[in-house]
């Protein structure tokens, strides 16, 4: 598969029912927001087949609603995604990752983090959705440069 033949496009307010769209058709419980930063890969034919938003909290925000279409699962389309968005994340970027995919979103820069000290925004929809039965982990970006810095 080309990579190439794909590109990542931040949505516009206008275009946030396509985001809204893509996750209603492949049964995905994201939901784009207008204001919310919101990112799509596209294939060769224009066609939503991933999508993820950055929830724009008050001290910080949280990488949600990451999505890949079934057929292109695997294939190495999240990757492309979150490493488009990335130039948008920073030290207060949050994800959810359910646990399976820890090691996934630490390739990409994130570390498992405690839930003492992080705000409380994050704090209280992480419970939420722990509360909701799901197995997921708090994970924080951590900034090339701050990573460059505790390698040994």
């Amino acid at each position: 598969m080309v990579m190439d033949a794909f590109s990542v496009q931040w949505l516009s307010d206008a275009e946030m029912p396509l985001a809204n769209k893509f996750y209603r058709e492949h049964k995905f419980r994201g939901k784009a927001k207008r204001h919310d930063p919101c990112a799509v890969v596209r294939d060769a034919k224009n066609s939503i087949i991933a999508c993820g938003c950055l929830r724009q909290l008050t001290d910080s925000q949280l990488l949600a609603g990451v999505a890949v279409a079934p057929d292109w699962q695997g294939r190495g389309v999240a990757r492309l995604l979150l490493n488009g968005m990335a130039e948008k994340f920073d030290a207060q970027t949050f994800t959810f990752p359910y646990r399976h995919l820890m090691p996934f979103y630490a390739s990409l820069g994130f570390i498992e983090s405690p839930l003492e000290g992080q705000p409380s925004a994050i704090v209280d929809r992480f419970h939420t959705y722990e509360k909701q039965g799901r197995d997921i982990v708090l994970m924080r970006y951590q900034p090339a440069h701050s990573r460059s810095q505790t390698a040994p």
